[in-house]
């Protein structure tokens, strides 16, 4: 059984919020659920683009944003999924696959910036339940 607070996109409307729990969208009533896979996202803490959000994009759908420092939980149903993000007005990702199981249901990633000459990168990689903030 999943437990917290989980990020969830309406599969209806599109709208973006959390949840800890099977509750009605916000915007449009559209039952939402916890889908039984979680993938557990960390920005870790730069100087670099503090004061903005970064957009966060699963499966190619927004999934909102998440910020310095930050750790987000996102329900997910089990398979492969493909996270993105995006940093301002940078589109440039080094994106991250994982696939999620009943056996592996969790994904942990960590996301940082990497300075560029003309643009910065953001970059996305595997981490360990050890390397996530508590």
């Amino acid at each position: 059984m999943m437990t917290g607070r989980f990020r969830v996109r309406c599969p209806k409307c599109g709208n973006v919020t959390d949840i800890n729990g099977n509750v009605p969208c916000h915007k449009c009533g559209n039952p939402l659920a916890l889908a039984g896979a979680e993938i557990k996202l960390y920005r870790m803490g730069s100087p670099l683009g503090v004061a903005i959000g970064f957009g966060v994009y699963i499966d190619g759908q927004p999934c909102g944003h998440i910020a310095n420092k930050e750790t987000v939980s996102y329900s997910v149903p089990f398979g492969t999924h493909t996270v993105h993000m995006t940093a301002g007005m940078s589109r440039k990702c080094v994106d991250m696959t994982v696939t999620l199981t009943p056996q592996a249901p969790i994904g942990y990633l960590k996301a940082h910036i990497k300075p560029g000459f003309i643009s910065n990168t953001v970059v996305i990689e595997s981490a360990l339940p050890q390397d996530m903030p508590v």
